[in-house]
């Protein structure tokens, strides 16, 4: 699996810190580009498996990845009680959901590093919500990501003003600027997908080129735990999992043009033992077919996947860092700052 890593040109900390402002989200472009034309419709079967994870009743995001597994991230609910967890998938007209019955979140986390968590929902998924397959292609600065969540909006000019909803998601694209093994100088690594949110024309912060003012975005607070697709043969297949935000000059995030976003590589083998045992077994059953597959099957994926893979490149810090969780559920303790 080829992978290709370049240096961010940053020489500033990693601060880990929570947004105090209110939940911002997928971001238009300046008007007449509009929140509410970055809608997608939920009669619209493609994306129907991105759901919103409603924690202490703030809307986040998460995807289903087997018939009762929901991928999040990691920090939109750790340390959050189980019985404030409920996942809502909008299916056309109908409003599905379901308690979340436990957590699992991976091991070596500690924000923003390896930032995922597995939930297992009490009830299956309705069968005709699609189960997204984990990307499979090569991991390289360009690919194009395709951006959905739960969060508010606004114009990437003005700022975000439009509140989050779990019953709307809205999606966008961005091209993939670099890929890190590292984000700060804690001396921790995992695998880091960045990009940054250009203007209408022009090239942003990282250099790379715009998708123009209807198509480019950018996540921000209540998109934790987003998915990130790219389509490989034109079919989505699940890339990485939204969990931070920065600011280019290391200023506060206003999620306007030239802001920062980036998350967790999930389909990178690192992962792929951990997912299969996260989910029993059942990454990628959907809900007819969810039985658990051999023990030995998530083993056996992991070392051929690592026998694969290429060492990461050398990173350079980020600027400030930011979840993209609201405040409102948190413990005091994860309200502030830290190297």
């Amino acid at each position: 699996m080829k992978r290709v890593f370049t240096r961010l040109p940053w020489p500033v900390v990693l601060l880990v810190c929570l947004v105090a402002s209110p939940a911002q989200a997928i971001m238009a472009g300046q008007a007449p580009d509009s929140a509410a034309a970055r809608v997608n419709p939920n009669s619209d079967p493609t994306w129907s498996a991105v759901g919103s994870v409603v924690v202490n009743g703030a809307p986040l995001s998460g995807v289903v990845i087997a018939g009762r597994f929901v991928l999040t991230a990691a920090h939109v609910v750790s340390g959050a009680p189980v019985n404030t967890l409920q996942f809502v998938l909008n299916l056309g007209a109908t409003q599905w959901t379901s308690p979340v019955e436990s957590v699992v979140v991976h091991p070596s986390y500690s924000f923003p590093y390896d930032d995922l968590a597995v939930l297992k929902l009490a009830n299956p998924v309705p069968p005709s919500v699609p189960i997204y397959r984990m990307y499979s292609g090569a991991q390289t600065a360009g690919l194009t990501l395709v951006l959905i969540g739960y969060g508010a909006s606004g114009n990437g000019d003005v700022g975000a003003n439009v509140g989050a909803s779990s019953s709307v998601k809205r999606v966008g694209e961005n091209v993939l600027d670099a890929l890190q093994s590292a984000i700060d100088s804690s001396g921790r690594t995992s695998r880091f997908f960045i990009y940054d949110f250009d203007g209408p024309t022009g090239n942003g912060s990282l250099g790379g080129p715009t998708l123009g003012n209807t198509l480019e975005t950018v996540v921000g607070v209540g998109d934790s735990g987003s998915p990130v697709f790219v389509r490989n043969g034109g079919t989505p297949q699940l890339f990485g999992i939204s969990n931070f935000v920065s600011s280019p000059t290391g200023g506060t995030v206003n999620y306007e043009f030239g802001t920062v976003g980036g998350g967790i590589i999930a389909s990178d083998s690192r992962f792929a033992a951990w997912l299969q045992t996260a989910t029993e077994g059942t990454l990628g059953s959907p809900a007819q077919l969810d039985v658990p597959l051999p023990l030995w099957s998530g083993v056996v994926l992991a070392f051929v996947l690592a026998a694969l893979s290429m060492r990461y490149a050398p990173a350079a810090p980020l600027p400030i860092a930011r979840k993209l969780t609201p405040p409102s559920w948190t413990k005091s303790a994860q309200n502030t700052s830290r190297e």
